[in-house]
């Protein structure tokens, strides 16, 4: 797992679960619950919950192509100027998650940092019917696919669309005359709505821990 915090990239091996989690910035990849699932005896949250301070965003391909997905997180932050104003600053993070057809490689999820404000697929999220949200048939270091938009709008935490530590989910199926032949809906499993204890690892929150013990010691 890789995590920055104030410029300093911090790298550990999470060995708490049979996840297998890197990443950059303030977020963490990982592998789909469902495999988690599988091999642990489906007693694993499919939500980080708001205790772990993360929204889980999964991009899930129901495709037979390849589809590399662009994920686009918003945060905005209270800012005050020299001046003493405060004003509002927005920020973006962009991540790339590679899906392939077949199963367990079909469903990518990735850790962002609550507070997030909107989550959408492209570069730019205000334009989900004309940004490349989706890369059709991309091959890591062989070819960069073809863009097609996500046709998808931003979900939005201040439109009540989710809450941190609920999961987002963007699911890729075949459409026959859409773009690319792809169609992506959205959808959000709701941390309220989940069970408060697991009998098996807590995954998001021993993610947490890991990382703020690390943080910790580092200081």
């Amino acid at each position: 797992m890789s995590m920055r915090r104030s410029g300093l990239l911090v790298r550990v091996a999470l060995a708490v679960t049979v996840w297998s989690c890197a990443g950059c910035g303030e977020n963490a990849m990982l592998l789909n619950p469902s495999f988690v699932n599988y091999a642990v005896g489906g007693i694993v949250p499919l939500t980080p919950g708001a205790s772990s301070g993360f929204i889980l965003v999964r991009v899930s391909n129901g495709t037979p192509n390849n589809i590399r997905f662009v994920v686009t997180a918003e945060r905005k932050t209270q800012v005050i100027d020299e001046n003493g104003l405060e004003t509002t600053e927005t920020s973006y993070e962009t991540v790339r998650l590679q899906t392939y057809p077949a199963s367990l490689a079909n469903d990518v999820g990735i850790l962002f940092d609550c507070p997030v404000t909107r989550v959408g697929l492209g570069e730019n999220i205000d334009f989900p019917d004309t940004e490349a949200g989706l890369y059709i048939d991309a091959v890591p270091g062989e070819a960069e696919g073809f863009g097609v938009p996500g046709f998808v709008n931003p979900l939005s935490a201040e439109a009540g669309n989710f809450s941190c530590g609920d999961t987002i989910i963007f699911e890729a199926r075949v459409k026959t005359g859409a773009v690319g032949s792809v169609e992506v809906t959205a959808f959000v499993l709701s941390a309220a709505e989940r069970p408060t204890e697991v009998s098996g690892p807590d995954t998001f929150n021993n993610a947490r821990t890991v990382i703020e013990q690390f943080l910790f010691d580092e200081e």
